[in-house]
């Protein structure tokens, strides 16, 4: 980090973070350079992103091809009835943008796909998954596999939320598709089974609090474990992980041959 240092009004507005032990100024400073890709721009996103700019970390870059819709607003806090029908990865910047002038946002509307994947996740430190589908997450997690990247991923679905870290330094957890193979495609969405505002909440502050533990190199649990959270009777559990030896994608033999699709 070479001679960098934080200026009086950054002290000021982190004060409360820095003064953590295993934070402190080399952390924020840390913070200030990283990349952080979200992929997914609703409710899990406009979370996750709102702590990270509120946390100071210096470079975001958010995907999303949809537009924000009345039926969003109840879980997509950034976002009022002057957003809609807005490009969500817009709305979702300038909202970044007020909360936080001292961060890069840059916002990209169109879909993670498998020709722009290479450009979205150049210099990034950590890929958020926020998707609502399983095509961009197998997608995501190949290529992050790939690249060498660790990859973040939360999803709701009624009042049931999940999260795993996929940590390049624990590959003997395995990834995202060890977990979750195709068959699990069938699964429903929230416009077919509903969801918890509240729940997508709880998951989106989880993710952001893993991610800023990992941009600061501290321990987590979550790159061993699928973290289930339970909306109604306020339950987490850890479940232990492990690598698939046929799973598609993170096989050093298989690598390459995922069917994710844009």
């Amino acid at each position: 980090m070479g001679d960098l240092t934080l200026s009086a009004k950054q002290y000021v507005r982190y004060s409360r973070q820095i003064m953590l032990t295993d934070w402190g100024e080399a952390g924020q400073l840390r913070l200030s350079q990283s990349k952080v890709l979200i992929v997914g721009c609703g409710g899990l996103g406009n979370g996750a992103a709102s702590y990270l700019a509120g946390a100071g970390v210096g470079h975001l870059v958010l995907v999303d091809d949809d537009e924000v819709a009345l039926s969003n607003l109840p879980r997509q806090l950034a976002f009022d009835e002057d957003s809609l029908e807005n490009a969500k990865a817009f709305a979702l910047a300038n909202r970044l943008r007020e909360q936080n002038p001292q961060i890069k946002v840059e916002p990209h509307v169109q879909r993670f796909g498998a020709d722009n994947s290479a450009s979205l996740l150049r210099g990034c430190d950590l890929v958020i998954d926020c998707s609502d589908n399983f095509a961009t997450r197998y997608l995501l997690n190949a290529r992050c596999v790939e690249s060498n990247i660790a990859l973040l991923s939360g999803s709701v679905i009624g009042w049931q939320g999940q999260l795993l870290l996929v940590d390049p330094q624990q590959p003997e957890a395995g990834c995202y598709q060890c977990l979750f193979s195709a068959a699990d495609d069938k699964s429903g969405s929230c416009a077919s089974m509903g969801v918890s505002g509240p729940v997508v909440g709880m998951v989106s502050s989880l993710q952001a609090n893993q991610a800023l533990r990992y941009l600061l190199a501290l321990p987590s649990a979550l790159g061993q474990s699928l973290c289930l959270v339970d909306g109604a009777s306020l339950n987490q559990q850890l479940l232990t992980r492990r690598r698939r030896s046929d799973c598609p994608a993170c096989q050093p033999s298989t690598r390459g041959t995922s069917h994710a699709t844009n």
